[in-house]
């Protein structure tokens, strides 16, 4: 069945990312190994150097922020992606009131049924 989240049925709770309290609106989840969802990074956050077991990807919605990985460092803003492979190094930072769709893999084996932090 098709599922539909308008923007008055997005339903906005905190989620700990890496010991960071954000504002998350969960889109999908459970199913088909994909997890999506809107994040808000407030002007100023930094989500320190981390990595993910499984690829991630961003759009940038609204906001502008800056990646960092190793010696290359990106600024990105609305309607920029971008695209993590597992294992990679980064550092994201938000340039200013950030709103991202993130879509990742959901392995539910590798966080022992836990739901990801994305």
């Amino acid at each position: 069945m098709t599922r539909y989240v308008t923007l008055e049925e997005q339903t906005w709770q905190p989620a700990d990312v890496l010991g960071l309290q954000m504002d998350r609106c969960l889109l999908w989840e459970g199913q088909h190994g994909v997890f999506a969802g809107f994040f808000k990074m407030p002007r100023g956050m930094s989500i320190p150097a981390h990595r993910h077991p499984d690829w991630v990807q961003i759009l940038v919605l609204s906001g502008k922020m800056q990646v960092e990985e190793g010696a290359n460092t990106r600024t990105i803003g609305a309607g920029d992606y971008y695209f993590v492979e597992p294992g990679d190094m980064h550092v994201e930072t938000a340039l200013e009131d950030t709103l991202l769709l993130v879509v990742a893999e959901d392995d539910r084996k590798a966080t022992r049924g836990q739901p990801s932090p994305f």
